[in-house]
């Protein structure tokens, strides 16, 4: 993969044991971690991996990694740094590799060294310790997996309670609702998500029949819970769960940068062009609006 460039961002963590952090792009990336301090290479990898996964939101793809280095050390000789290398990359998790329906040149929303900061990066630590399982779901269910698109846009969809609770969390939005048996159910989240966060996204569907629309997510995601013949109402075909896992994406993302502190403008032109290729990609769109109108 060729990447744009160049694009340069640098660095100091505000952890107790600061590093410094360097990301270079000209048609390829690359991320240097230092410490003055001595330092596990897992402790390294573990800042690499949480870089990885803010640069993927930005741009909504990750960027295989190609190569591992560790530099010389004190404490390991040569031969023993190349096997952490070649175990740290054997080891990697499988979301780390994108679905192929992701694609870095047009689901890009910032350009990293527009963005990242010292104070992003210690934020989006904080947030990932919260977000826990949720965020792993989300990576999970947009890599390049064998599970089925179906259930892949299943789980995604029912990312939408927890994902009230994070907003309730960091802003003023949503307080009346509580996700759960005897609170909001998931219809209402996904409603409440989407009138807040995605009304551009999601701009089609509120001018069409919108309470069937919510009624197809509740029904694509409760599917998996019952039997063929148990499956009531309209739901999600292959191709169509490709495109709501694409728009919900893109929700999650929007949620996540509200939460972080990222300012819409700077990338509101991005999104509304991710959604315009979205809304007509192959008719898919317009061929469920359709069906709901029957």
């Amino acid at each position: 993969m060729l990447l744009g460039g160049p694009h340069i961002v640098e660095f100091d963590t505000t952890d107790e044991q600061k590093f410094h952090i360097k990301i270079e792009q000209c048609g390829f990336r690359m991320i240097t971690i230092t410490s003055d301090r001595d330092t596990s290479a897992f402790d390294l990898y573990a800042i690499l991996t949480r870089i990885e996964r803010l640069l993927m939101l930005l741009e909504g793809v990750f960027i295989p990694l190609s190569e591992l280095k560790l530099s010389k050390s004190d404490t390991a000789d040569e031969k023993q740094l190349t096997s952490f290398q070649n175990n740290l990359i054997k080891g990697r998790l499988s979301y780390f590799s994108s679905a192929d329906f992701c694609n870095y040149k047009v689901d890009k929303l910032l350009e990293f060294d527009t963005i990242l900061t010292a104070e992003l990066y210690s934020k989006w630590e904080q947030l990932l310790v919260e977000l826990d399982l949720v965020h792993q779901v989300y990576l999970y269910f947009l890599s390049n997996s064998k599970i089925t698109v179906d259930v892949k846009c299943a789980f995604l969809i029912e990312l939408a309670e927890p994902l009230i609770e994070v907003v309730k969390e960091h802003t003023k939005f949503f307080s009346s609702l509580t996700p759960g048996p005897r609170g909001a159910s998931l219809k209402n989240c996904l409603d409440a998500l989407i009138t807040k966060y995605g009304a551009d996204i999601f701009s089609s569907e509120l001018a069409s029949d919108y309470e069937r629309f919510l009624s197809a997510m509740v029904n694509s995601r409760v599917r998996i819970m019952h039997i063929k013949r148990e499956q009531k109402g309209v739901f999600f075909n292959g191709n169509e769960s490709v495109l709501y896992m694409l728009k919900m994406n893109l929700l999650y993302r929007r949620i996540m940068f509200e939460v972080l502190g990222i300012d819409e403008a700077i990338y509101k032109n991005s999104l509304l062009k991710c959604v315009s290729r979205l809304d007509e990609w192959n008719g898919i769109l317009k061929g469920f609006l359709s069906k709901l109108s029957l």
